[in-house]
């Protein structure tokens, strides 16, 4: 069901970086973006704070624990799934993109029932990247690396707000959707709009 959305970054980010059409200033922070996008994967691979690593630890865990709760929201994100496919199937992708949606929180549910750390976990993740980025950017502008790092930032203000409302799943969501964009820094630097939309989608594909 899972598959890694991270394998060739290094190609990835050389290919986004020699398409940049702008020289100056701009190449600079498609390069400097390069390498906050590396210190992404880098936290990413050492805390597992990722939605592929969360969802990998769920899979290997529930092959020798058997957790009611868990295996249902499992069960419900596989009737989400199917039915986003008949959806798409009929050409009804507004819908398909629905399912697709909530089959993700159902997993994300099945997550926090296994590790409810989960949304802790990694919205310490994405705090360290961000005062990783920060530091490796000094007192240079890269005005649009720091527009990213802003929103972001408010991603985790607004993660922390449910978690302390007794949200965790949209928690854990907020946090994942702001750690995917660090790991897509390139490219939501290249597109420059919906950071949002582009990195739940991405998940949301990966984890059907």
């Amino acid at each position: 069901m899972l598959r890694r959305i991270f394998s060739g970054l290094a190609v990835a980010l050389f290919a986004a970086a020699c398409s940049a059409d702008t020289a100056g200033p701009l190449s600079d922070e498609v390069m400097l973006a390069q390498e906050a996008q590396l210190i992404a994967q880098e936290v990413g691979a050492a805390t597992g704070a990722t939605h592929d690593r969360w969802l990998e630890r769920l899979r290997d865990t529930l092959l020798t624990t058997d957790d009611p709760e868990a295996l249902a929201f499992l069960q419900q994100a596989r009737e989400y799934r199917e039915l986003a496919r008949r959806a798409r199937d009929a050409g009804d992708f507004e819908a398909a993109r629905r399912y697709l949606h909530l089959s993700f929180r159902a997993l994300l549910s099945a997550v926090i029932e296994i590790y409810p750390n989960a949304p802790a976990r990694t919205g310490a993740a994405v705090d360290e990247v961000v005062a990783r980025i920060e530091l490796r950017l000094g007192d240079r502008e890269a005005p649009r690396i720091r527009a990213v790092l802003t929103h972001v930032r408010d991603l985790r203000n607004q993660a922390d707000f449910a978690l302390a409302n007794g949200e965790p799943v949209v928690a854990l969501a907020i946090n994942l959707r702001a750690m995917q964009i660090l790991h897509r820094m390139v490219e939501h630097l290249r597109d420059g709009i919906d950071h949002d939309g582009i990195a739940d989608r991405q998940m949301e594909e990966a984890s059907a």
